[in-house]
């Protein structure tokens, strides 16, 4: 492709990139808060230490509380933080800095005592059993888990002896953490009409009622997803700040009769979409890959059989890169050839912009009929091009977001692709590869200023690629080097 081409693309993936982390992330429908006060839920975010036990999943160990949070911990067995921290377990605090999680709450204030009891929690051989019983209400969790599945069912059933609430609310929570670079990360995720929703817990700081039924409510960062999964009913959601940057999301359930039973699943775990749909159909779908959603799970899946071959994640990512810069070759030296064919024409277009200067009206008419005249389309050169830009946009989605990459080393100096380079080297080698693919392609560019801009590109690009991942910098890197080795060939194929 020429500089001119060159430059319209990489302004185009710095303003994808931009817009789309920016502006295009999914957001919850601004809704007027129109919870009635009664329907609030009366959450209490600290409680007395609980007592707890542990059970096993396929992830790790869970611990259950005997008091109101259901769980009071989560450690996951084969993924921990990242350095300096890297020999501890990633955990519920880690993921949302709120260790105790599922809490079940009333609109009533008569019940808001429960937050705070202390039931009796016991192992069975499925899992374990929590019971209290007073004069008003009768509740048991029944908690089901198996070291052969990545989830854990959870069973509540209410029995209320006298009068019963109008509504009970099952919450998850999430809270910033300061000197944390996942707290920008931390949001609200929840699937409801055929669609994932998110909100950034930043912007979750005023009461919002989810009057549509939803399928799941989960807390996640970047990597990692908090999920409570309705089994059988259609909860509607609420969302709720509370002090200090924190806030909470509720699965809310109508209390029709004196007795409820409410299914649950909960996930803990990675954001691995081969995990995710095995859970729930939609539950893949908080992996969020944007407009392209669709290829990028082809891409992704492409990744996932390419990595037993090579038992390495970064030489995953050059053969993807490489077999993406074969597939599109056709569209690349179709692309070049017009370029090259520009190039040559550019001659004598500079005499037609020279003669008709002072007459626009003229030169656009002159302009057209040479090109006519000469078969050439300015559009046929950045067709090919334009076609191959959702391929990389969607690429880069996959890498920036996948964690199948988190801790996954390359070799040397990269020792975790989903951190940047510590060293930088591999964005510096993208500036300076950027450089000669501009020395390589053809310049059909007649503007002082549009040559000024191309030259400050590498720069503008290696400044972009010092605060990526090292699997998106070495993409980056490689398709880069990738596209020089084609411009060579090229070039010699059409001068030839």
């Amino acid at each position: 492709m020429d500089r001119k081409t060159l430059v319209a693309i990489a302004l185009c993936f710095l303003i994808f990139v931009t817009w789309d982390r920016w502006v295009l992330q999914p957001r919850l429908s601004q809704v007027t808060p129109s919870v009635p006060q009664a329907q609030k839920a009366p959450l209490v975010l600290e409680e007395p230490e609980a007592h707890s036990l542990s059970v096993r999943t396929a992830l790790g160990e869970v611990f259950l509380g005997d008091r109101g949070s259901f769980l009071t911990d989560f450690r996951l067995k084969d993924y921990t933080l990242p350095a300096p921290q890297e020999t501890t377990a990633v955990t519920l605090g880690s993921v949302t800095s709120k260790k105790n999680q599922i809490n079940l709450t009333f609109d009533s204030p008569d019940f808001r005592y429960l937050n705070q009891i202390q039931g009796d929690l016991t192992a069975t051989p499925e899992g374990a059993r929590w019971t209290h019983q007073d004069a008003q209400v009768k509740i048991t969790r029944e908690f089901i888990a198996s070291e052969n599945q990545p989830y854990i069912d959870v069973n509540v059933h209410l029995e209320f002896q006298k009068e019963h609430p109008r509504y009970a609310f099952l919450s998850l929570h999430l809270a910033p953490s300061e000197n944390d670079t996942e707290t920008q990360e931390r949001q609200w995720i929840y699937w409801t009409r055929d669609q994932v929703e998110d909100l950034p817990l930043k912007k979750a700081s005023q009461l919002a009622d989810i009057p549509s039924t939803l399928d799941y409510i989960g807390a996640s960062n970047h990597y990692f997803l908090l999920a409570l999964i309705a089994q059988g009913q259609s909860p509607h959601g609420l969302v709720q700040p509370h002090a200090n940057a924190q806030s909470s999301m509720s699965l809310v359930y109508s209390i029709m009769e004196p007795t409820l039973h409410i299914p649950l699943r909960v996930y803990f775990g990675p954001k691995e979409i081969g995990i995710l749909k095995t859970i729930h159909p939609h539950l893949g779908s908080t992996l969020n890959f944007g407009w392209f959603a669709p290829f990028a799970h082809v891409l992704l899946a492409t990744l996932q059989w390419l990595y037993p071959l090579v038992r390495n994640y970064g030489i995953a990512i050059i053969l993807l890169t490489l077999f993406l810069k074969l597939i599109t070759y056709p569209l690349t030296y179709k692309s070049m050839k017009n370029m090259k064919k520009m190039a040559r024409l550019q001659p004598e277009l500079q005499k037609i912009r020279e003669e008709y200067a002072s007459d626009k009206q003229q030169l656009n008419i002159q302009m057209l009929h040479f090109m006519k005249k000469n078969g050439y389309s300015p559009m046929a050169g950045c067709f090919p091009m334009l076609i191959q830009m959702p391929i990389f946009f969607t690429l880069y989605k996959v890498l920036y977001g996948s964690v199948e990459l988190y801790h996954a080393p390359f070799m040397f100096w990269i020792t975790d692709l989903s951190t940047s380079d510590p060293y930088y080297i591999t964005p510096i080698l993208g500036s300076l590869a950027m450089v000669v693919q501009q020395k390589l392609t053809p310049n059909t560019a007649t503007d002082p200023a549009q040559a000024k801009m191309m030259q400050f590109m590498p720069l503008i690009f290696g400044v972009f690629m010092l605060g990526v991942p090292a699997g998106l910098a070495l993409y980056m890197l490689t398709n880069t080097l990738a596209s020089i080795v084609q411009q060579i060939f090229l070039n010699r194929r059409l001068n030839a």
